[in-house]
């Protein structure tokens, strides 16, 4: 998984470059997005790297247990796994209702990475039963959460490569002879 973040890392970095030396003045900010997102994918590589998923979770269950109510804890868990979910829908419903027609470049991978970040949370809470279904059930022999990390990081990178249509012919050279 590490090295598909990475990989990540390295298309996010080719797109702001590529952005970088198209931007104009009106959308000048935009190009930084792309060095955010660069960031982020960094930080989840480090992340599966050390496993740290599993170790805040592990810490929060010690800190539970320490304070007595590790048998009470699972609506708190169900809680927010439903708020993560509630906030994730919120997300995307306005952000497909509010991006600005000359920026739909940015939507796909914005999406994705709000719902790979979405997804690391879910690991974190550690819900019994999301951990049943991520952890201890395959699908053609792989782990149900492998799957669903690798699908993710799949389509992040293609949503990393996809340019608009619109974009690619408005930056080609004109052919047109007079």
């Amino acid at each position: 998984m590490v090295i598909g973040y990475l990989v990540l890392v390295l298309l996010a970095l080719v797109a702001w470059l590529r952005e970088d030396s198209r931007a104009t003045d009106a959308d000048a900010v935009w190009p930084s997005f792309w060095l955010f997102t660069a960031g982020f994918l960094a930080v989840m590589a480090f992340g599966r790297v050390g496993d740290n998923a599993s170790l805040l979770s592990d810490l929060a269950r010690d800190r539970v247990v320490e304070g007595g109510w590790y048998g009470t804890r699972r609506p708190v868990q169900a809680m927010a796994i439903a708020a993560l979910g509630a906030a994730w829908l919120l997300i995307v419903g306005l952000a497909c209702r509010k991006i600005p027609e000359r920026l739909p470049r940015y939507l796909p991978m914005g999406l994705m990475t709000l719902t790979l970040a979405a997804y690391a949370a879910v690991r974190v809470v550690s819900l019994h039963q999301v951990d049943a279904l991520l952890h201890r059930r395959e699908i053609v022999g792989v782990q149900v959460g492998t799957l669903i990390e690798v699908i993710l990081l799949v389509a992040t990178g293609l949503a990393t490569l996809w340019v608009p249509v619109a974009q690619v012919q408005a930056h080609r050279p004109s052919t047109a002879t007079s």
